[in-house]
């Protein structure tokens, strides 16, 4: 239906069985509302749409106490409203009341009707479409920023008008090949100044990047303007889009280690090979990572054919191994374990295995579990036993403090002693991608400085904790040694 659809990793599935009983779909409202959900009122009582399906809906009211609310098995009039606008209304009962941390959360299933999603989705669209922007004139962005993205718009600009003055008229005469290295060249070109707009972009938002409400200024003025030029190319339009369901799927990944050009016209090639000129953090951050448990190898071999245990969360197209064979001798051998949400990136990174000119060095398996799943104490966890290390590059970007605190915790337990924790992580520099990714792409991270690094291991006693950098100084890596015995 080419909605554009964001979930947040922590509540990204892995593999389930079947289901036995037949239930609607749901999905997460904010996804498929475009970040804009239509409210919810039963009776009297207000709540936020958090997710939807074609028989009911889940909520919550953001408040610790709701005396006087319609208590749960009651049934009454239940509408969905936008700016003012009944969206749907008809008869409900509430199924479900549950007090917690972020509030009361309830759950409504429809009596008579059934909600038509097509429909609301488009209506809700169009009544946002034709509303006034909801934001206040002190919440528009500073001059300095505006400037900025008039700059970064007259830059884009100043491209796409060459190229359609002088290689569109002769763009159909062209190959493949030469499309491509047209776009080449004038990506390279443009590169430098490019960069150095990302920088300035970078130090732009960085000032305001902790007050929520400028945040969501800043980046629907930047939409407005900078990212309708930029959606033309392939991969700024998948990360904005986000056709998988969420940022940072498995293709995306793809794009950024390739840096090759996409698309069918010079222009939407150009537009997509500066998106990988921004993306080259994707390539360092997979050969630090690979370094640092090549240098964990080369430290603690102890003997001829000695094998090491790695795991790897948040695993996507795992390119890293190879790197990991190369940097090592010959006679040591990897055990790995792979785990992803997504079973395409799994079913890519063993296809790209069976494919290393030293298979017979490596023994991969794949585990196609959450995010959550690993933070619950299973038997099914038994496999991450006794690793010695454990890594993850691109996950921990999405959890909030408490949540990636657990998280490393859980991985350190998880290794054995003398084994490392290594956790990659956007930083908030001017040499990161926090403009491009946050305000660009709609891809809202936790970019993160070195004492919020450390803090991820804040809660672990007699670790050894360190921060190390990328090259190109835009992720940090978090390293969590464990005392050996």
């Amino acid at each position: 239906m080419g909605w554009r659809m964001s979930k947040s990793y922590e509540n990204l599935p892995g593999a389930a069985g079947k289901a036995r009983f037949f239930r609607p779909s749901r999905y997460d409202a904010a996804a498929i509302f475009a970040g804009s959900p239509p409210s919810v009122i039963f009776e009297d009582e207000v709540f936020e749409l958090e997710n939807i399906s074609a028989a009911g809906a889940g909520c919550i009211k953001r408040v610790r106490e709701d005396e006087g609310a319609v208590p749960a098995g009651a049934s009454g009039v239940l509408r969905l409203t936008q700016h003012g606008r009944d969206l749907f209304l008809g008869a409900a009962r509430k199924v479900r009341r549950v007090a917690g941390p972020g509030g009361i959360s309830a759950g409504f299933e429809l009596e008579a009707n059934r909600f038509d999603l097509d429909w609301l989705i488009r209506e809700n669209a169009s009544v946002l479409a034709r509303a006034r922007s909801m934001a206040a004139p002190d919440l528009e962005p500073s001059i300095a920023y505006k400037t900025f993205c008039a700059d970064a718009t007259a830059f884009l600009g100043g491209y796409l008008l060459r190229i359609q003055k002088y290689v569109a008229p002769i763009e159909d005469r062209c190959s493949q090949d030469e499309r491509n290295e047209i776009a080449r060249d004038l990506a390279a070109a443009a590169e430098g100044e490019w960069l150095d707009l990302i920088a300035r972009g970078n130090e732009l938002t960085a000032e305001i990047h902790n007050d929520k409400q400028k945040r969501i200024a800043y980046k629907s003025y930047t939409e407005r303007t900078v990212s309708q030029i930029l959606m033309g190319g392939p991969g700024w339009a998948r990360c904005y889009y986000k056709p998988a369901g969420y940022p940072g799927d498995y293709k995306i990944m793809n794009y950024g280690y390739e840096q090759k050009p996409e698309g069918e016209t010079v222009a939407e090639k150009f537009l997509h090979l500066l998106g990988m000129s921004a993306s080259r953090f994707v390539i360092t951050r997979m050969e630090t990572v690979a370094g640092l448990i090549a240098d964990y190898a080369h430290a603690r071999r102890k003997y001829a054919g000695e094998e090491f245990v790695i795991t790897s969360v948040g695993a996507g197209p795992a390119r890293e191994l190879a790197d990991i064979l190369e940097e090592t001798p010959e006679d040591v051998r990897w055990r790995v374990n792979l785990v992803d949400q997504e079973p395409a990136a799994l079913d890519f990174a063993f296809d790209s295995v069976a494919h290393l000119s030293e298979r017979d060095r490596i023994t991969v398996r794949g585990l196609n579990i959450s995010f959550r799943e690993m933070l619950r104490p299973s038997g099914d966890n038994g496999v991450f036993v006794s690793n010695d290390v454990i890594y993850s590059s691109g996950l921990v970007d999405y959890l909030n403090p408490l949540l990636a605190q657990r998280f490393v915790k859980r991985l350190y337990d998880f290794v054995k002693p003398g084994g490392q924790v290594i956790i990659g992580n956007v930083n908030n520099l001017a040499t990161g991608r926090i403009w491009p990714l946050e305000y660009v792409t709609d891809w809202s991270l936790y970019f993160r400085n070195e004492d919020e690094m450390r803090a991820m291991a804040r809660d672990i006693p007699d670790a050894k904790v360190s921060v190390v950098s990328d090259p190109l100084e835009a992720v940090y890596f978090l390293v969590v040694e464990k005392p050996a015995e």
